[in-house]
């Protein structure tokens, strides 16, 4: 009889990488979020990052929701300018933090 680490052996796949972070921005005024497994990161120039967990997403209709005490992601799968360039991005998303709405694109 096969020892059961030999009969199993070719059945163990590697663990999956971890999801690359989700990167959007937005002009006028300028900002910059980045979503990881551990953290949600706002920034703005002169101002000091806002970072939050990561919570779990909520599957929407069109996109991803991300809710934390300070900041709100709201990703809408639906194309999107920048506004100042000729870039195209994949995703609409609309950032809330700490009351104020920011609107951009993402899925860099």
């Amino acid at each position: 009889m096969l020892p059961l680490v030999a009969l199993t052996g070719g059945c163990l796949t590697a663990p999956a990488p971890p999801p690359a972070p989700y990167h959007a921005v937005g002009t006028e005024p300028f900002w910059n979020l980045l979503i990881d497994p551990i953290n949600i990161t706002f920034t703005q120039p002169d101002a000091q990052p806002i970072l939050q967990r990561t919570p779990s997403s909520i599957i929407g209709v069109a996109g991803e929701i991300y809710q934390t005490q300070r900041i709100n992601v709201n990703i809408v799968h639906a194309r999107c300018s920048d506004g100042m360039s000729d870039r195209s991005y994949p995703d609409t998303v609309d950032v809330t933090v700490d009351g104020r709405q920011f609107k951009g694109c993402g899925g860099l």
